[in-house]
């Protein structure tokens, strides 16, 4: 089997898996930038002509920080807050090929270096294709029933096909459409509010490189309001504290469990330059 070449490395607002969102419908807010490498292509800037045509691209890249423990074939997803099943029915990261794809808006092109919004993608991941988002064929459909049967020469001359089509009855697990893990509340305390309108100023050390300030406190609450603990650390650990990083803040959170809606509140959001390691 052959061996696959990275075209790239993503850099992204998430420096850690830590509060990396699962599915890039999480945060439209959160940004990245994938540089075409120069080893694949000695002119990169030529692979990507015309993309600028595209406002999606699906892009398809290596879980390159999963651990060495092996695969198992029934897995938690966290939406299923501690039930199992088929890794194969699931978005799970540990899989026997390593392999992700998610859709990220395409935001702009500067000569070999594409910028992308709505990104679920850690930074340095390698990056093996990119591909456009085309909605006429990655959205099921079906050839309107009404027609006379298609037989193998009619799709030979797609002419002849009226292009009337209807959504096929798309089918989604119940544990996606109704999962048992409720959308969270999120609350900023006066100090995490103060933080926020320091990155604002833009200066010294509270500067942001891909979310702009404005849309910070937006992020936050896009990434906790999905709940990003996995079901152990919500179920059974009973420190509520939650770390993550977005972009160049550190953001420091604690989980409220005891009621019916859960909440999530933000303490303090520092530059990282600012965390005692």
């Amino acid at each position: 089997m052959d061996s696959f070449a990275p075209i790239g490395y993503l850099k992204t607002c998430f420096a850690s898996k830590n509060g990396t969102p699962r599915q890039p419908t999480v945060s439209s807010v959160s940004k990245g930038e994938l540089k075409i490498s120069k080893t694949i292509f000695n002119n990169p800037e030529h692979s990507v002509e015309d993309l600028e045509a595209f406002s999606h691209v699906w892009i398809i890249f290596v879980f390159h920080l999963n651990s060495r423990n092996g695969v198992k074939a029934k897995v938690k997803p966290p939406r299923m807050n501690g039930l199992k099943t088929g890794v194969f029915s699931t978005r799970s990261p540990h899989r026997p090929n390593p392999i992700g794809l998610t859709l990220a808006k395409l935001d702009s092109i500067n000569g070999d270096t594409l910028n992308f919004s709505g990104l679920d993608i850690v930074d340095g991941t390698p990056v093996l294709d990119i591909k456009p988002y085309i909605p006429s064929y990655d959205t099921p459909k079906v050839v309107n029933p009404t027609e006379p049967s298609l037989n193998e020469e009619t799709f030979s001359d797609i002419s002849t096909v009226d292009s009337t089509n209807i959504d096929l009855d798309i089918q989604t697990a119940q544990w996606i459409t109704e999962p048992p893990v409720a959308e969270i509340k999120v609350q900023f305390t006066n100090r995490a509010l103060t933080d926020i309108s320091h990155f604002k100023s833009n200066s010294g050390d509270w500067i942001l490189k891909f979310i702009n300030s404005d849309n910070l406190k937006q992020a936050i609450i896009d990434v906790l309001k999905a709940d990003p603990r996995s079901s152990y650390r919500r179920q059974k650990c009973s420190d509520r504290l939650y770390y993550f990083t977005l972009d160049n803040a550190h953001i420091t959170a604690w989980f409220d469990d005891t009621n019916d809606q859960v909440i999530a509140e933000v303490l303090r959001i520092k530059p990282l330059s600012m965390i005692v390691k």
